[in-house]
Protein backbone atom coordinates (compact mmCIF):
# COMPACT_ATOMS: atom_id res chain seq x y z
CA UNK A 1 0.00 0.00 0.00
CA UNK A 2 3.03 2.32 -0.13
CA UNK A 3 2.00 3.10 -3.49
CA UNK A 4 -1.28 4.25 -2.71
CA UNK A 5 -0.15 6.59 0.13
CA UNK A 6 2.31 8.15 -2.14
CA UNK A 7 -0.46 8.99 -4.73
CA UNK A 8 -3.02 9.78 -2.13
CA UNK A 9 -0.49 12.57 -0.43
CA UNK A 10 0.23 13.58 -4.16
CA UNK A 11 -3.49 14.08 -4.88
CA UNK A 12 -4.07 15.70 -1.84
CA UNK A 13 -1.80 18.58 -2.60
CA UNK A 14 -2.99 21.86 -2.08
CA UNK A 15 -2.85 23.06 -5.34
CA UNK A 16 -2.65 27.10 -4.64
CA UNK A 17 0.68 26.08 -2.05
CA UNK A 18 2.40 24.64 -5.21
CA UNK A 19 1.28 27.94 -7.16
CA UNK A 20 2.71 30.42 -4.58
CA UNK A 21 6.23 28.66 -4.45
CA UNK A 22 6.47 27.75 -8.06
CA UNK A 23 8.49 30.20 -10.23
CA UNK A 24 5.97 29.09 -13.01
CA UNK A 25 3.28 27.95 -11.36
CA UNK A 26 1.67 26.64 -15.08
CA UNK A 27 4.62 24.69 -15.88
CA UNK A 28 4.41 23.31 -11.89
CA UNK A 29 1.44 22.46 -12.31
CA UNK A 30 1.45 20.41 -15.54
CA UNK A 31 4.25 18.42 -14.02
CA UNK A 32 2.17 17.96 -10.94
CA UNK A 33 -0.59 16.43 -13.22
CA UNK A 34 2.04 14.46 -15.17
CA UNK A 35 3.49 12.96 -12.38
CA UNK A 36 0.31 11.92 -10.79
CA UNK A 37 -0.82 10.43 -13.48
CA UNK A 38 1.85 8.35 -13.71
CA UNK A 39 1.41 7.46 -10.32
CA UNK A 40 -2.11 6.56 -11.30
CA UNK A 41 -1.01 4.30 -14.30
CA UNK A 42 1.53 2.20 -11.58
CA UNK A 43 -1.38 2.21 -9.33
CA UNK A 44 -3.50 0.34 -12.07
CA UNK A 45 -0.45 -1.92 -12.63
CA UNK A 46 -0.89 -3.12 -9.15
CA UNK A 47 -4.79 -3.49 -9.32
CA UNK A 48 -4.54 -5.59 -12.33
CA UNK A 49 -1.97 -8.21 -11.26
CA UNK A 50 -4.23 -8.77 -7.80
CA UNK A 51 -6.85 -9.25 -10.11
CA UNK A 52 -4.16 -11.73 -12.26
CA UNK A 53 -3.44 -13.07 -8.55
CA UNK A 54 -7.32 -13.51 -8.03
CA UNK A 55 -7.80 -15.46 -11.26
CA UNK A 56 -5.14 -17.78 -10.68
CA UNK A 57 -6.05 -18.65 -6.97
CA UNK A 58 -9.36 -19.76 -8.75
CA UNK A 59 -7.61 -21.54 -11.22
CA UNK A 60 -5.75 -23.49 -8.24
CA UNK A 61 -9.01 -23.93 -6.58
CA UNK A 62 -10.72 -25.69 -9.48
CA UNK A 63 -7.23 -28.09 -9.88
CA UNK A 64 -7.57 -29.08 -6.22
CA UNK A 65 -11.47 -29.78 -6.73
CA UNK A 66 -10.40 -31.88 -9.32
CA UNK A 67 -7.18 -33.55 -7.81
CA UNK A 68 -10.18 -34.41 -4.82
CA UNK A 69 -12.79 -35.79 -7.27
CA UNK A 70 -9.86 -38.18 -8.79
CA UNK A 71 -8.49 -39.64 -5.72
CA UNK A 72 -11.88 -40.12 -4.49
CA UNK A 73 -12.31 -42.07 -7.60
CA UNK A 74 -8.81 -44.04 -7.88
CA UNK A 75 -9.82 -44.95 -3.97
CA UNK A 76 -12.61 -46.40 -4.96
CA UNK A 77 -11.24 -48.85 -7.77
CA UNK A 78 -8.30 -49.56 -5.43
CA UNK A 79 -10.74 -50.73 -2.65
CA UNK A 80 -12.97 -52.23 -5.84
CA UNK A 81 -9.86 -54.28 -6.51
CA UNK A 82 -8.70 -55.43 -3.47
CA UNK A 83 -5.75 -53.16 -2.55
CA UNK A 84 -6.65 -51.27 0.39
CA UNK A 85 -3.32 -49.99 0.68
CA UNK A 86 -3.31 -47.98 -2.65
CA UNK A 87 -6.95 -46.85 -1.40
CA UNK A 88 -5.37 -45.36 1.78
CA UNK A 89 -2.76 -43.82 -0.23
CA UNK A 90 -5.45 -42.01 -2.25
CA UNK A 91 -7.38 -41.00 0.45
CA UNK A 92 -4.37 -39.71 2.18
CA UNK A 93 -3.80 -37.62 -0.83
CA UNK A 94 -7.28 -36.61 -1.08
CA UNK A 95 -7.06 -35.16 2.34
CA UNK A 96 -4.07 -33.54 1.25
CA UNK A 97 -5.63 -31.99 -1.58
CA UNK A 98 -8.61 -31.05 0.53
CA UNK A 99 -6.30 -28.79 2.97
CA UNK A 100 -4.98 -27.45 0.34
CA UNK A 101 -8.20 -26.61 -0.94
CA UNK A 102 -9.49 -24.93 2.07
CA UNK A 103 -6.41 -23.19 2.29
CA UNK A 104 -6.76 -21.71 -1.30
CA UNK A 105 -9.92 -20.79 -0.58
CA UNK A 106 -8.92 -18.72 2.41
CA UNK A 107 -6.79 -17.11 0.19
CA UNK A 108 -9.20 -16.19 -2.17
CA UNK A 109 -11.15 -14.52 0.11
CA UNK A 110 -8.38 -12.26 1.48
CA UNK A 111 -7.57 -11.81 -2.26
CA UNK A 112 -10.88 -10.92 -3.32
CA UNK A 113 -11.19 -8.61 -0.39
CA UNK A 114 -7.59 -6.93 -1.29
CA UNK A 115 -8.84 -6.46 -5.16
CA UNK A 116 -12.19 -4.79 -4.36
CA UNK A 117 -9.65 -2.42 -2.19
CA UNK A 118 -7.88 -1.59 -4.48
CA UNK A 119 -10.45 -1.18 -6.91
CA UNK A 120 -12.20 1.64 -4.92
CA UNK A 121 -8.92 3.30 -4.29
CA UNK A 122 -7.86 3.26 -7.55
CA UNK A 123 -11.74 5.08 -8.76
CA UNK A 124 -11.13 7.69 -5.62
CA UNK A 125 -7.73 9.00 -7.08
CA UNK A 126 -8.87 8.42 -10.60
CA UNK A 127 -11.72 10.95 -9.57
CA UNK A 128 -9.33 13.12 -7.68
CA UNK A 129 -6.92 13.29 -10.83
CA UNK A 130 -9.69 14.34 -12.47
CA UNK A 131 -10.57 16.77 -10.43
CA UNK A 132 -7.44 18.36 -10.07
CA UNK A 133 -7.29 18.34 -13.75
CA UNK A 134 -10.22 20.81 -13.95
CA UNK A 135 -8.63 22.72 -10.90
CA UNK A 136 -5.18 23.04 -12.70
CA UNK A 137 -6.85 24.54 -15.78
CA UNK A 138 -8.94 27.14 -13.44
CA UNK A 139 -5.73 27.75 -11.62
CA UNK A 140 -3.82 28.83 -14.89
CA UNK A 141 -6.01 31.00 -16.17
CA UNK A 142 -6.39 33.13 -12.75
CA UNK A 143 -2.78 32.91 -12.53
CA UNK A 144 -2.72 34.26 -16.18
CA UNK A 145 -4.83 36.50 -15.17
CA UNK A 146 -3.41 38.20 -12.28
CA UNK A 147 0.11 38.35 -14.08
CA UNK A 148 -1.28 40.57 -16.48
CA UNK A 149 -3.20 42.67 -14.00
CA UNK A 150 0.22 42.85 -12.03
CA UNK A 151 2.02 43.53 -15.08
CA UNK A 152 -0.12 46.29 -16.45
CA UNK A 153 -0.42 47.99 -12.63
CA UNK A 154 3.46 47.46 -12.92
CA UNK A 155 3.64 49.80 -16.11
CA UNK A 156 1.11 52.17 -15.04
CA UNK A 157 2.54 52.69 -12.03
CA UNK A 158 6.12 52.97 -14.03
CA UNK A 159 4.56 55.68 -16.89
CA UNK A 160 3.08 57.37 -13.79
CA UNK A 161 6.62 58.06 -12.14
CA UNK A 162 8.93 58.02 -15.37
CA UNK A 163 10.82 61.65 -16.64
CA UNK A 164 8.49 61.52 -19.64
CA UNK A 165 5.43 61.95 -17.75
CA UNK A 166 7.00 64.81 -16.03
CA UNK A 167 8.36 66.77 -19.30
CA UNK A 168 4.10 65.67 -20.18
CA UNK A 169 2.97 67.79 -17.64
CA UNK A 170 6.00 70.80 -17.93
CA UNK A 171 5.13 70.81 -21.79
CA UNK A 172 1.31 71.36 -20.48
CA UNK A 173 1.79 74.06 -18.14
CA UNK A 174 4.00 75.75 -20.53
CA UNK A 175 0.64 75.59 -22.98
CA UNK A 176 -1.28 77.06 -20.74
CA UNK A 177 0.96 79.72 -19.73
CA UNK A 178 1.80 80.58 -23.54
CA UNK A 179 -2.83 80.83 -23.74
CA UNK A 180 -2.58 82.70 -20.88
CA UNK A 181 0.10 85.40 -22.42
CA UNK A 182 -1.81 85.33 -25.43
CA UNK A 183 -5.18 86.28 -23.81
CA UNK A 184 -3.77 89.06 -21.78
CA UNK A 185 -1.75 90.64 -25.25
CA UNK A 186 -5.66 90.50 -26.44
CA UNK A 187 -7.13 92.20 -23.94
CA UNK A 188 -4.49 94.85 -23.79
CA UNK A 189 -5.27 94.95 -27.28
CA UNK A 190 -8.84 95.73 -26.83
CA UNK A 191 -8.51 98.66 -24.34
CA UNK A 192 -6.04 100.30 -26.79
CA UNK A 193 -8.53 100.50 -29.38
CA UNK A 194 -10.96 101.14 -26.34
CA UNK A 195 -9.19 104.28 -25.02
CA UNK A 196 -8.60 106.04 -28.64
CA UNK A 197 -12.25 105.91 -28.88
CA UNK A 198 -12.96 107.34 -25.47
CA UNK A 199 -10.25 110.33 -26.73
CA UNK A 200 -11.60 110.48 -30.09
CA UNK A 201 -15.23 110.86 -28.16
CA UNK A 202 -13.95 113.47 -25.98
CA UNK A 203 -12.28 115.30 -28.61
CA UNK A 204 -15.41 115.20 -30.58
CA UNK A 205 -17.38 116.93 -27.51
CA UNK A 206 -14.73 119.54 -26.21
CA UNK A 207 -14.94 120.89 -30.37
CA UNK A 208 -19.14 120.92 -30.32
CA UNK A 209 -18.61 123.45 -26.99
CA UNK A 210 -16.00 125.53 -28.65
CA UNK A 211 -18.29 125.47 -31.79
CA UNK A 212 -21.63 126.58 -29.85
CA UNK A 213 -18.94 129.03 -27.55
CA UNK A 214 -17.97 130.84 -30.92
CA UNK A 215 -21.81 131.11 -32.17
CA UNK A 216 -22.98 133.02 -28.95
CA UNK A 217 -20.29 135.02 -29.06
CA UNK A 218 -20.98 136.26 -32.47
CA UNK A 219 -24.82 136.45 -31.47
CA UNK A 220 -23.66 138.62 -28.69
CA UNK A 221 -21.30 140.75 -31.01
CA UNK A 222 -24.58 141.39 -33.65
CA UNK A 223 -26.67 142.68 -30.94
CA UNK A 224 -24.06 145.26 -29.96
Amino acid sequence: MGLFKKIKDLMEANLSDLINKAEDPEKMLNLYIEKATEELKNFNVQVNRSVADELLLRQKIEGAEKEITSWMTQAKVAIQQNRDDLAKIALDRKQTAERTLEDLKVQLTEQQAAVQELRENYRALEEKLSKARSEKDALIMRQRRAQAMKQAGEAVKEVASSNALGDFDRMKDKVERMEAEAKATSLSLNNTIEDDFAKLKQDSQKQAVDDELARLKAELSKKD
